[in-house]
C-alpha cells in the first residue's frame, strides 16, 4: 500500500477526476467507471467506494463481485445492490466480462485470471483496503469464477460466495472459507451441477457432508463441527420455483447472507496449505468407474478448454431442452487442437446417482474459447450425443467407434 505524503490533499483528490498519486503516478480513483490494461486488453470496472471513504483511515475489506452471464457491472448497482446491505463496510468493485464468439459478455478463463491479478496490483496502488481480507462474490458464470478463484488464488483470498455457479476445477491452492449459495429448482446451473462444487469444498476444507450446523441465516447449513477458520456453508433455496428462470436468480436473503459470512470470519493471514485434515486428494476421492472414447475435433474451431461428460434419458438429441440426469465428469482436460482425432480415458464419479442398470444418452461436451459454461454457447462450443447402455457404478464405460463433435444447438 503508498505511504501517503499528504493525505489531506489526497482525500481532497478523491472529489476530483484526474488528481495524482506523487508515489504511484497513477490517478487516484472515485466511484465510477474505470479502466484498466491487461493481458494487452483494455479492460473495464467499476469501482464503489464507502461514502465516508478516507485512504488515511483504517483498512477496509475489499469484495470483488462478478455478474453473470450477458451482464456488467449494472447488475451490482441496479439488480442485486450489495451496497445496501454492506454499507459502508468495505470497498466494492464489479468488474465487467468481454464479449466472447457469440458476442455475449462471459469470464474467460485465459484473459480474467490475469485481469484479477492486474486489478489486484492497480486497487493496492491507488487505494489501502485489507489484503488479508479479500473476499469474491459472484452471480451465474459470475459464481462459477468466484469458485474458480477461490481455488487458484486461495493462497490470496479469504473467503468466497459463489450464487448459483459451480465450480470445475478439481486441483486448489490455500484455504478459503466458503458460502454457496444455489437454487433446488434453477434450470440452468442444476442442483446437481452445483452440488459437486458443495462437495469439493467441504472435503477440502477438511468437513463432512452429514454435518450441518446453523448458518448465517436461515437457509443455510454450516459444515463445520464448531467454530472454525475456514467454514463451509451451503445454502439451499426454493426461491423461483415454478417461474422459469427466475429459481436462477439472486434470491432476497443473499446479500445479507453473503455481508455477515464475510465479516464474521476470523483475522487470518493467507496461506498456501488446505485447511487441516482436508486438501485436493481428500476432496477429490476414488473414481467409481472410468469413461473410454475418441473424439474427432472440427476443423477451425476455437481453442478446445475444457471437456465435460454428462447423461441424459435415452433418445435425447439436441437441441437439449432439460437438465442432466447425471453429471460424470466436469473437468478432463481437452488436449486438442481443431482437425485432430484423440483418445480418452476419464475418471467417473456418479456422486447419487444410482438408476442402475439403464440405458442413457450420453453427452461430451468441448468448451472452446470464447465460449460458455456451463451452458454452452450455441454454435460455438461443441458437442456429440451417443447411447450408452451402464450394468452397475463400477463397470467401465466404453463407448465404441470415433464421435465426431459439432455445434452445439440452443440449449434451455
Amino acid at each position: 500500500m503508498p505511504h501517503v505524503r499528504h493525505p489531506g490533499l489526497l482525500a481532497l483528490c478523491l472529489l476530483v477526476a484526474g488528481c495524482f498519486d506523487d508515489n504511484s503516478n497513477t490517478t487516484v480513483p472515485v466511484t465510477g467507471p474505470q479502466t484498466i490494461s491487461s493481458g494487452g486488453l483494455q479492460r473495464s470496472y467499476y469501482l464503489d467506494l464507502p461514502s465516508d471513504y478516507d485512504p488515511a483511515g483504517a483498512p477496509r475489506p475489499l469484495i470483488i463481485a462478478y455478474h453473470g452471464t450477458g451482464g456488467s457491472h449494472a447488475a451490482w448497482l441496479d439488480d442485486y445492490r450489495l451496497r445496501e446491505v454492506v454499507g459502508d463496510g468495505a470497498i466494492l468493485v464489479y468488474p465487467d466480462a468481454l464479449p466472447n464468439a457469440a458476442n455475449i459478455n462471459q469470464w474467460d478463463f485465459a484473459n480474467d485470471f490475469q485481469m484479477f491479478e492486474d486489478l489486484l496490483e492497480r486497487l493496492a496502488a491507488q487505494l489501502d483496503f485489507d489484503a488479508s481480507r479479500l473476499y469474491i462474490t459472484g452471480h451465474s458464470s459470475g459464481g462459477g469464477f468466484a469458485h474458480e478463484l477461490g481455488c487458484r488464488y486461495g493462497n490470496r483470498i479469504r473467503a468466497i460466495a459463489p450464487v448459483a455457479g459451480s465450480l470445475t476445477a478439481t486441483s486448489c491452492v490455500g484455504a478459503v472459507a466458503v458460502l454457496q449459495i444455489q437454487g433446488q429448482y434453477d434450470p440452468l446451473v442444476p442442483i446437481g451441477v452445483a452440488q459437486l462444487g458443495h462437495r469439493f469444498w467441504t472435503l477440502y476444507n477438511g468437513f463432512n457432508l452429514n454435518t450441518s450446523n446453523p448458518g448465517v441465516v436461515p437457509e443455510c447449513v454450516d459444515h463445520a463441527p464448531g467454530p472454525s477458520d475456514y467454514p463451509v456453508q451451503w445454502c439451499l433455496h426454493q426461491e423461483g420455483q415454478g417461474a422459469g428462470n427466475a429459481a436462477h436468480g439472486w434470491p432476497g436473503f443473499a446479500n445479507v447472507a453473503i455481508w455477515d459470512f464475510f465479516r464474521g470470519l476470523s483475522d487470518r493471514v493467507p496461506q498456501d496449505e488446505p485447511p487441516p485434515g482436508g486438501g485436493n486428494q481428500r476432496a477429490l476421492g476414488n473414481a467409481d468407474t472410468t469413461l473410454s472414447f475418441t473424439l474427432r475435433y472440427p476443423s477451425g474451431i476455437p481453442a478446445p478448454v475444457q471437456g465435460v461428460a454428462v447423461l441424459y434419458p435415452a433418445g435425447t438429441r439436441q437441441p437439449i431442452g432439460e437438465a442432466p440426469l447425471a453429471f460424470l465428469n466436469l473437468n478432463f482436460a481437452p488436449g486438442a487442437v481443431g482437425g485432430d482425432e484423440r483418445s480418452y480415458q476419464i475418471p467417473v464419479q456418479y456422486l447419487g446417482f444410482d438408476g442402475f442398470p439403464g440405458s442413457y444418452t450420453l453427452d461430451i461436451a468441448i468448451y472452446v474459447e470464447g465460449g460458455s459454461f456451463p451452458i454452452p454457447a450455441a454454435g460455438v462450443d461443441q458437442t456429440v450425443l451417443v447411447d450408452v447402455d451402464l450394468v452397475d457404478a463400477t463397470t467401465p464405460i466404453v463407448v465404441p467407434g470415433v464421435l465426431t463433435l459439432e455445434p452445439v444447438q440452443t440449449t434451455f
